[in-house]
């Protein structure tokens, strides 16, 4: 009697599979909007990168204020002067980055007494500051979107 149900069972476990699947494809679709920052030129491996998000609902708040940020990511490991920071769930819109080599592990970008970097740092769209910090402006970036890499290099 219970090998009679067997092919039932199948064609009912293959509908039942067949009719999730496009739940299934949804929802991985939508695990992949991923904004990839992909940070190179560290001077070493030593410590964490530290990288801050900013939207455009307060630009002024770029790059100092970082509690006011959309958020904030750290790379598991520095290797080979590379390392990558992942955010997700963000929607497309108009963003800007500023980031960090915290070499000393202390969780805080180190100045000297006159205020000057200590350890490396770096801006979206690669900007390279002269006499100030730039503005959200000058370091924003369209996310469309899905998967997308932003590439920057260290500053030291």
């Amino acid at each position: 009697m219970m090998i009679g149900r067997l092919p039932f069972l199948v064609i009912f476990v293959a509908i039942v599979t067949a009719a999730a699947m496009p739940a299934f494809a949804q929802n991985s679709a939508h695990q992949s909007d991923t904004l990839r920052v992909q940070l190179d030129g560290f001077r070493n491996d030593k410590g964490k990168a530290h990288c801050t998000l900013f939207n455009d609902n307060d630009p002024p708040a770029f790059p100092e204020h970082g509690e006011k940020a959309l958020k904030q990511g750290e790379a598991s490991s520095i290797s080979k002067a590379r390392a990558e920071i992942d955010f997700t769930g963000i929607p497309p819109g108009k963003y800007a980055l500023v980031c960090y080599h915290d070499e000393t592990g202390n969780g805080k970008f180190d100045r000297s007494l006159l205020g000057m970097p200590k350890e490396g740092y770096c801006f979206s769209n690669n900007v390279k500051p002269k006499l100030s910090a730039p503005n959200f402006n000058q370091c924003a970036f369209d996310y469309r979107g899905g998967d997308q890499a932003v590439p920057i290099t260290m500053l030291y």
